[in-house]
């Protein structure tokens, strides 16, 4: 992907609005431009950079903060030594500005070099700076901070096949963004959350998505903006089988680069014509608009390189040409292994394995095949670890220690100036009024700090639709549970239910009809629980509800009594003809030290309901 693609999205993620005792209307007219999103070509950007330098007065640090923050997000990086000096750029800087920690600079920068670490590959290193960044900017409680290092953080991880992770991170920074009112990276996000339904499968939910977000771009004369969804539109309908309609929105793509001479883009965009013409059969065709690309795309360009060797080796395999289909099909494993991108890797093994089926070597066919199958296990199995990983809790308790540093040595202020007003009858009036004031100030800012902080945990630990616990705060909330059995000897039970056909409910009434069920499905739940239960939405439709204190035999009660509860439901008053059940698993504390393998009994338990017809109740 060039340079010019990806601009539109760089250049708004790390700009962060800002107050300025120094004014300076030429810096920030610059400033906005960047933070707006408009397309900018390569040496307008550079002018645009040194003009706003050049403006800024020696003691406007803020603002030259700001110009190393934009420096970063707008390196030039058509090539992997590029990138490479962005990612030395930032590291430069994050040294000097290491202290104090955090700080806006500093959490920018990460974000920078976590995004040119991504497109030079280096996914296995970039998420521990990537993760802390996100921890910092919660500390410093800066919602458009927050909601730029999801964005980038959930873009990455669906790119990488971890679907779960990234539509929360995702659907979390959509709502922040349009909570601030920032409607272009609110519609570049959704761009982002429309992929990572296509590649989770869902692709008539994202092409729903992609041509709203057309018609806004081509409304607004956002002609990049626009072209860039209309290449990810032809990907959903490659997804939906229809491969003719995504040829001709290729070409159109492929078309405007070349207007552009974006030369390089426009052969990425032949490497996905070339995969289509090959799912229509029409090899010939394929091989000749791939052979073209190949001229143009490197081996540095990791994504488009993979996948166009995959297509190369796809066309010579099916032309029986084994030996070529061969070399392109190792070419494209090394690429895929290199960039970390299990769905590729997948995708690379299997057809290698066909290729050593049709040269008769056998052994390499079960080899392939054999690593294809554990490459295939491995994903599923760090899809289920990451979903546990991501419920850990941002909050960092050394800010509490570092205001209750500042309230000690404020006592000790305080003690100083009790002792000046004893000396001085004549002060101790002014002083205690002065006080006064202070008390009420740090009082009021001590509430508007508190407020903000419980929005925070609540944008944090509650699910949007249903207004219950979200899956990091109800398995956070499992864990003590658990910990408590574990020490009390007493019972906890897990109830996991879903609803059923609810994939139907979707494609015939409509998400907004499927959103409904889901409220109402939560409503059901919470009325017939106690106090001291929790019931959280873990998946789309997945609700799971903690019972400290229950048995297996008491929690296999509730269960059942829910399930009549939710079928005997007159769910004709959402929509008519509607009927709706679901199926749970129930599962209790033995021996677990942690929550993962309950969950586990009660998903198999869950899967067994599913599996004998559900609308009933299994327990492991």
């Amino acid at each position: 992907m060039t340079r010019t693609i990806v601009l539109m999205l760089l250049m708004g993620l790390s700009s962060i609005a800002y107050a300025n005792p120094i004014e300076n209307k030429r810096a920030d007219e610059i400033y906005q431009l960047f933070d707006s999103g408009k397309f900018l070509p390569d040496d307008e950007v550079s002018e645009l950079l040194q003009e706003y330098k050049n403006s800024l007065a020696s003691n406007d640090t803020v603002r030259q903060q700001l110009h190393i923050r934009l420096t970063c997000w707008n390196f030039p990086y058509d090539t992997s030594e590029q990138m490479k000096t962005a990612v030395a750029y930032a590291d430069e800087y994050l040294k000097i500005y290491s202290q104090p920690s955090p700080s806006l600079i500093q959490v920018d920068l990460q974000l920078c070099k976590s995004w040119y670490l991504h497109y030079l590959g280096q996914n296995s290193s970039l998420f521990s700076i990537l993760d802390n960044a996100i921890d910092n900017a919660y500390l410093l409680e800066d919602p458009r901070l927050i909601a730029d290092g999801r964005s980038i953080r959930g873009t990455i991880l669906s790119y990488m096949g971890n679907f779960s992770a990234a539509l929360e991170d995702l659907i979390t920074a959509q709502n922040l963004y349009e909570t601030l009112n920032i409607p272009y990276w609110a519609n570049v996000n959704l761009s982002e959350l429309a992929n990572s339904y296509r590649r989770f499968g869902d692709a008539t939910t994202a092409l729903k998505y992609q041509l709203k977000l057309e018609q806004v771009y081509l409304k607004n004369k956002q002609l990049y903006a626009a072209n860039q969804t209309n290449s990810e539109i032809a990907m959903s309908l490659e997804e939906l089988g229809r491969y003719q309609e995504a040829i001709v929105r290729y070409q159109k793509t492929r078309d405007f680069w070349l207007k552009e001479k974006e030369f390089i883009a426009a052969a990425d965009t032949s490497i996905s014509i070339g995969g289509n013409l090959i799912h229509l059969n029409r090899l010939d065709e394929a091989k000749s608009v791939l052979e073209q690309a190949e001229k143009q795309i490197k081996s540095d360009n990791e994504g488009s390189y993979s996948y166009m060797n995959l297509y190369l080796a796809q066309v010579h395999y099916q032309l029986n040409n084994n030996t070529q289909a061969l070399t392109y099909a190792q070419k494209a494993e090394t690429a895929f292994r290199y960039s970390e991108n299990a769905r590729g890797l997948n995708k690379a093994l299997r057809l290698k394995s066909q290729i050593y089926q049709g040269l008769a070597q056998w052994l390499e066919a079960y080899q392939s095949l054999s690593a294809y199958v554990e490459s295939h296990l491995a994903l599923d199995k760090q899809t289920m670890s990451d979903r546990n990983t991501e419920m850990q809790t941002r909050f960092n308790t050394n800010k509490i220690q570092t205001e209750n540093d500042l309230l000690v040595q404020r006592d000790k202020d305080k003690e100083q100036q009790l002792q000046i007003m004893q000396r001085n009858e004549n002060m101790q009036i002014i002083i205690i009024i002065l006080v006064a004031i202070i008390l009420i100030i740090v009082s009021i800012f001590a509430y508007k700090q508190l407020m903000r902080k419980k929005l925070f945990r609540r944008l944090a630990m509650t699910d949007e639709l249903t207004k219950l616990s979200n899956r990091r705060d109800t398995y956070s909330q499992g864990q003590h549970f658990l910990k408590v059995a574990q020490l009390s000897g007493k019972p906890f039970s897990i109830i996991s239910f879903d609803a059923d056909h609810f994939k139907q409910v979707n494609d015939q009434l409509g998400h907004e009809i499927g959103d409904k069920v889901l409220v109402k499905l939560a409503s059901i739940c919470a009325s017939m629980m106690r106090d001291t239960d929790v019931v959280g939405r873990v998946g789309g439709e997945e609700f799971l509800v903690l019972l400290p204190n229950i048995d297996k035999t008491t929690a296999i009660e509730i269960a059942k009594r829910l399930i009549e509860t939710i079928a005997h439901y007159d769910w004709q008053q959402i929509a008519p003809n509607l009927a709706q059940t679901v199926s749970a698993g129930v599962a209790s504390y033995s021996n677990e030290v942690e929550l993962s393998p309950l969950l586990l009994k009660a998903d198999k338990a869950l899967y067994s309901a599913k599996a004998a017809g559900r609308n009933c109740v299994k327990a492991e």
